[in-house]
């Protein structure tokens, strides 16, 4: 569904940073993909052995403000793009959110990928810290903004919830069916008043 999104800003020199680095290929695939781009990348393993003139990576713990604040004090924003592929952690997730979008450009998109991850059928043996009733779950964090408004998570403080709650513009569940199953959200952030 990316390309319905991003099409536009294809050849425009843009700024990515995703969360979450693994062995680099999607790294690569964003820094080919926007071939006027700036792409950085985040994650808890040292990947700099990846860096190109447009790629640079960082170390850092996605549920950790102070080392996502680390990150930005070396790279500042404004993103276009920020995309959370990292750990699916509910903390995880929901601290990202909270504390990357400012950080997003008005009018630019925050990615939660791997939202299913609020789903624990979908993953009986694999611990993502969904709470047994999932109050806690990323996936219910958005249904309720949908219906209410108002982003409400443990994991946000209270100035994040209102700073989101003012301005994310829309929000896009896509959820794939088939196996194996996937939920990914877009958030745009409200274009400059």
């Amino acid at each position: 569904v990316y390309e319905r999104f991003f099409l536009p800003m294809r050849t425009e020199p843009i700024r990515i940073l995703e969360i979450g680095i693994d062995q680099g290929g999607s790294l690569l695939m964003w820094s080919e993909y926007f071939p006027k781009a700036e792409v950085y990348g985040i994650d808890i393993l040292d990947c700099s052995s990846m860096e190109t003139d447009r790629v640079r990576t960082f170390v850092a713990d996605q549920s950790k403000r102070d080392q996502l604040g680390a990150f930005l004090a070396k790279y500042p924003g404004p993103y276009d793009i920020v995309l959370d592929d990292g750990g699916h952690s509910m903390e995880q997730q929901q601290v990202s959110l909270g504390f990357l979008f400012p950080h997003v450009r008005p009018g630019g998109y925050y990615v939660v990928e791997d939202v299913h991850t609020s789903l624990p059928a979908f993953y009986p043996h694999r611990g993502f810290a969904v709470a047994a009733d999932g109050t806690n779950s990323t996936l219910l964090m958005l249904e309720t903004f949908v219906r209410t408004g108002r982003f409400e998570s443990r994991y946000l403080t209270p100035d994040e919830s209102a700073f989101l709650g003012q301005e994310v513009e829309l929000t896009n569940l896509f959820h794939r069916h088939r196996s194996p199953p996937s939920v990914t959200c877009i958030l745009q952030r409200r274009a400059t008043r």
